[in-house]
């Protein structure tokens, strides 16, 4: 235990264990804390004046260890809004490494009270239920309720991509998606209808990478046939192919390529192995990579209706 003792007088609390908590929480700490660890309001002024703590916040302070970052000001943010805050909303995004998420926006949610909002915080208030778990020792809301939150702040596509992360990243699944919207969602809940259906969407979207869900959304607004997904194909060495869209009557496949699956030397040597072998097999197919789709998405999709008319 740390003794502290201030201009003289002796005011005796468990510095350490309010340091040991502080160094959890992105070197932050708050007025309860020190309360409970025996401090009182003399010793933070004194931290204060000395320059060893800065406010952040009302009753919120960091310790000056090093530059503040991100997750610094966001676990601020929390803290200052009181005890059943939790990061939320492109906030919760971010923390959960979802698709899209690079904004320095804080944002929380709290319990519908009168708790004050802090400075440069966007706060939502909820009568729904709230349930978090933690990130980096920061409290945040699950990913099923972060997606349901986002369905009320995102265009369809950027929250599509979000589902798809979560999916990729194995974070929740259509049946927990599926349950937050019964539970949470509903009339008067705003974006519960956009997730509905994109959750609804999530077998032809199973694909999953960001560029995947680009070439998706391309084909539902090229005027061509719904594809088959990931249509299995054993190939001739008995291995088996997922590509990214089939059209199984027409024997034609379309396949999206980006670095971060077919970015390494190893990699597109079995990608040319895997199309050589699915040639033989009679399929005919057309490749697009990630950047085209997005440079030029009205030239693949006339390129694709070519492609199937043939």
């Amino acid at each position: 235990m740390t003794i502290s003792l201030w201009q003289g007088q002796d005011v005796r609390w468990d510095e350490g264990e309010a340091r040991h908590q502080a160094a959890e929480r992105h070197a932050l700490i708050d007025r309860q804390t020190v309360l409970a660890a025996g401090g009182s309001d003399e010793a933070i002024r004194v931290r204060l004046a000395n320059g060893t703590w800065k406010q952040v916040h009302p009753g919120v302070y960091y310790l000056n260890v090093t530059a503040p970052t991100w997750a610094t000001r966001l676990q601020a943010a929390v803290l200052a809004a009181g005890p059943d805050a939790l990061a939320s909303h492109r906030a919760a995004g971010r923390l959960w490494g979802l698709e899209g998420f690079s904004s320095r926006a804080l944002e929380v949610t709290v319990p519908n009270s009168e708790q004050p909002e802090p400075n440069g915080v966007v706060v939502h208030r909820t009568r729904r239920r709230l349930h978090g778990e933690s990130i980096d020792g920061i409290p945040v809301t699950t990913v099923e309720r972060t997606l349901l939150d986002l369905a009320s702040v995102l265009p369809d596509q950027a929250l599509s991509k979000a589902v798809q992360a979560a999916y990729r990243k194995r974070l929740t699944t259509g049946n927990r998606l599926a349950n937050i919207i019964v539970e949470q969602g509903g009339r008067g809940v705003r974006g519960t209808r956009k997730l509905r259906r994109i959750v609804a969407n999530a077998e032809y979207d199973k694909s999953g990478s960001s560029a995947e869900v680009d070439m998706a959304e391309l084909i539902r607004h090229a005027g061509v046939p719904i594809p088959v997904p990931q249509r299995e194909i054993i190939l001739s060495n008995g291995e088996r192919a997922l590509p990214d869209f089939a059209w199984p009557d027409r024997r034609k496949l379309v396949e999206v390529d980006g670095f971060e699956t077919h970015g390494t030397p190893a990699a597109f040597e079995r990608d040319l192995i895997r199309q050589n072998l699915l040639l033989d097999l009679g399929w005919h197919m057309r490749r697009y990579s990630a950047a085209l789709i997005r440079r030029d998405p009205d030239g693949v999709a006339r390129d694709l209706r070519r492609f199937l008319e043939d």
